[in-house]
């Protein structure tokens, strides 16, 4: 395994919490977690945002601005794009390909056993989704892959827990804020391949006794140093227990959906829009809108990679991008069940948060429109419920989703 200098702390002391940063204590006669920052962001769990551990290069973004001002420079030429749109149309385009380059994935479990979510730097949008019955304890894991990059979580796992405990060929032991245990572990080798490895595994103060596992990998990156730092310093601070939904917000059952709203508001309308097959459910709130729309998947509109990826193509599109607001977006897995969400947050202003997801009959739209400081909930519990989801038929959809083991798609599909 080949190392670059990487910063490392180890911490002997009881660890502090502040407003403004955190640490991750490392306990007396452990070694040191690797590429852990010294001080940590407190807010670190609200960022979507990759930042400098995103996939995209530097240069690479460069490379992406530089060929989408080429086309527009031609288009004006051509007679295509007048003049006086340029800057804006230019503007546009570099705000989504921002938009991409800081892209992240989150993950959800959430049933009678599980209830955590977790995020890295990469937007994912192929899995698989694994759950068995061993030993009268379930085992659920969520593995998602896309190009070079591997991220996963679970609970449960005997199988890699028994690899932490005898096949690490590095481990130690830390603590963060919610994690009153944690254990993290590096191998050489993952899924017998020449490609390191690295994860964790926590239990949560909520959940004493339910063990969950994290872990990255990125294929063909025997240096360490990146995914040392994306563990420590965006996927561990991103840990987080949802037990605490339910003190602000709500569940609603919409046949085979189930999502949240913010607790307080009220069901106003339930409609169909004029002269189209989309429904709509509307709720207000202090300072706050809340929608639903949901329109029929055409009978030979597979449920897969393609499909999907088209919709997300067009909500990137239609959503209105600030350059004053703080821009985020992620692909959100419920359950093993992907979705897209677009957060345009702006403190102490109009902010909004939109989500895309589909089942086998339905696509939907999720909008809520707030203010924030005047909406009676902070931003992260705002994103919270909006990022949760649920369906009835969810082991039916996990089978069809964008899987790693069944990518068969027809040519309509991939149009």
């Amino acid at each position: 395994m080949l190392r670059k200098s990487i910063i490392m702390m180890a911490l002997a002391a009881a660890f502090t919490m502040n407003v403004s940063a955190v640490q991750i204590e490392v306990p007396a006669g452990q070694p040191p977690m690797p590429g852990a920052d010294a001080s940590i962001p407190a807010n670190a769990y609200e960022n979507y945002r990759a930042g400098k551990l995103s996939n995209y290069k530097s240069s690479d973004i460069v490379k992406a601005k530089a060929k989408y001002q080429d086309k527009l420079d031609k288009m004006v030429a051509n007679g295509k794009l007048s003049k006086d749109k340029l800057d804006a149309e230019a503007q546009r385009g570099y705000n989504q390909i921002d938009l991409a380059a800081n892209e992240s994935t989150v993950i959800l479990l959430h049933d009678q056993d599980n209830n955590i979510r977790a995020s890295m730097p990469a937007a994912i949008l192929e899995g698989d989704y694994l759950s068995r019955s061993r030993s009268n304890e379930k085992e659920d894991l969520q593995l998602l892959t896309e190009r070079n990059t591997l991220f996963m979580l679970g609970s449960n796992v005997t199988d890699i827990l028994d690899i932490v405990k005898a096949k690490a060929d590095e481990k130690g032991q830390f603590l963060y804020p919610e994690i009153t245990e944690g254990t993290w572990f590096m191998n050489d080798k993952f899924l017998n391949q020449n490609n390191p490895m690295m994860g964790a595994v926590v239990r949560l103060k909520e959940q004493p006794n339910r063990p969950y596992i994290v872990g990255i990998a990125y294929r063909n990156h025997p240096v360490t140093e990146k995914m040392e730092q994306v563990m420590s310093n965006y996927i561990i601070p991103s840990i987080h227990s949802l037990d605490d939904m339910d003190s602000y917000s709500e569940t609603i059952i919409w046949e085979n959906l189930t999502y949240r709203i913010p607790k307080g508001m009220k069901l106003k309308a339930q409609r169909n829009l004029d002269n189209t097959t989309t429904e709509v459910r509307e709720y207000v709130g202090p300072s706050a809108r809340f929608s639903v729309l949901r329109w029929p998947v055409k009978v030979d509109n597979l449920y897969g990679n393609f499909s999907f990826k088209k919709v997300i193509n067009a909500s990137k599109v239609g959503q209105p991008l600030s350059n004053e607001a703080l821009v985020q977006s992620a692909s959100v897995w419920n359950n093993g069940v992907p979705s897209y969400m677009i957060d345009n947050y702006q403190k102490g202003k109009k902010s909004k948060i939109h989500r895309v997801l589909r089942d086998d009959k339905y696509y939907y739209a999720i909008d809520l429109l707030y203010t924030d400081g005047a909406a009676p909930y902070s931003h992260i519990q705002l994103r919270n419920t909006v990022e949760f989801s649920d369906f009835g038929n969810v082991k039916l959809l996990r089978k069809k989703s964008v899987n790693i083991s069944n990518k068969n798609k027809t040519k309509k599909d991939k149009k």
